[in-house]
């Protein structure tokens, strides 16, 4: 085949350049329909708007956590119930368990919870930290987060369809995203 297409190119270049734009637009349009497609996944499984997360408790935000990543296939624990020492979910990616501290708040997460996550992951025997909020982060939150030892993951509003890739892509990679 491949043969053929350089056969093609050599007798009939402009048939050639055709055939070449076809297959890019073809494979362009079918990259943004996968995106597209990934993204109505997410809000399915999500099921809740960011004005729905913000009218949720503590607690509750908690639990839709846990469900977004079980749902993603991540085990997920919640362990508010069991002293959670600075975390409140604890995933497992393959080997790599994730401590994270879940802030359901109205206004700007600080850098406590970054230090809660750090503390709560320390205990819980977690190589990574994370906070999650449906809020966003102070920027002391993020220069903490920067110089942790430990990697942390801040995932805000901006991002919190993107949950369970971003835990999945962190696991894997030990780097914050």
């Amino acid at each position: 085949m491949a043969l053929g297409l350089i056969a093609l190119f050599v007798a009939y270049p402009a048939i050639g350049v055709g055939v070449v734009l076809v297959v890019g637009v073809g494979a362009f349009a079918w990259r943004a329909e996968q995106r597209r497609e990934a993204q109505r996944r997410a809000e399915r499984l999500l099921g809740y708007s960011l004005g729905d997360l913000d009218g949720l408790t503590g607690a509750e935000f908690e639990k839709w956590v846990t469900a977004v990543l079980e749902g993603a296939g991540i085990p997920a624990e919640n362990i508010r119930d069991r002293g959670d020492f600075g975390v409140d979910v604890v995933a497992s990616v393959g080997r790599v368990r994730v401590g994270i501290q879940v802030k359901r708040l109205s206004g700007s997460v600080g850098n406590s919870a970054v230090q809660e996550a750090l503390a709560g992951s320390s205990y819980h025997d977690c190589s990574l930290a994370a906070v999650v909020t449906q809020s966003r982060f102070t920027s002391a939150a993020r220069k903490q987060a920067a110089r942790a030892r430990v990697p942390v993951l801040l995932v805000d509003r901006k991002r919190i369809h993107d949950l369970a890739r971003l835990v999945q892509e962190f696991a894997r990679s030990g780097k914050a995203i």
